[in-house]
């Protein structure tokens, strides 16, 4: 493959947990966990506070859809070459239960990558629980830079 995307040279590096350090990744206390270059699979951590909750005290459904597609496109950059970036074209998200507050991680890995499309799912879980809370895919081209 050659050299890894920076994101990935960053995380091979330091080492996890990394802190996510964009605006709305470190308003979620978001956390990358694990990339693995070999499997195309990410695994990250957030715990988004009271200002991410609807009125009925469950984390927004938009919060959820960000937290799957920060993961799934973490997977995507694990595989992606340096010099390559990515554009979402399509994102999907299943709620399978409430998503309360507390911390969550979010496991995701690329279903198929090609030189021009990249195909991924994820599944978010509160952390502890077995079944996941919800579930997502996304479809990406890639992009020079």
């Amino acid at each position: 493959m050659g050299e890894h995307h920076p994101i990935v040279q960053a995380f091979l590096k330091s080492g996890p947990p990394v802190k996510m350090i964009d605006a709305l990744g470190g308003l979620l206390k978001g956390d990358i966990l694990e990339m693995d270059v070999e499997e195309g699979r990410a695994v990250l951590a957030f715990e988004p506070d009271a200002r991410f909750l609807q009125a009925g005290g469950v984390i927004h459904g938009g919060i959820v859809t960000t937290m799957l597609d920060y993961a799934m496109a973490m997977a995507a950059f694990s595989k992606l070459g340096a010099g390559r970036s990515f554009a979402t074209v399509s994102l999907t998200s299943h709620f399978l239960k409430s998503a309360l507050p507390g911390r969550h991680l979010v496991r995701a890995a690329l279903d198929r990558m090609g030189g021009r499309m990249i195909f991924a799912s994820g599944e978010l879980f509160r952390e502890g629980d077995a079944e996941p809370l919800a579930t997502g895919t996304s479809v990406m081209t890639v992009t020079r830079g």
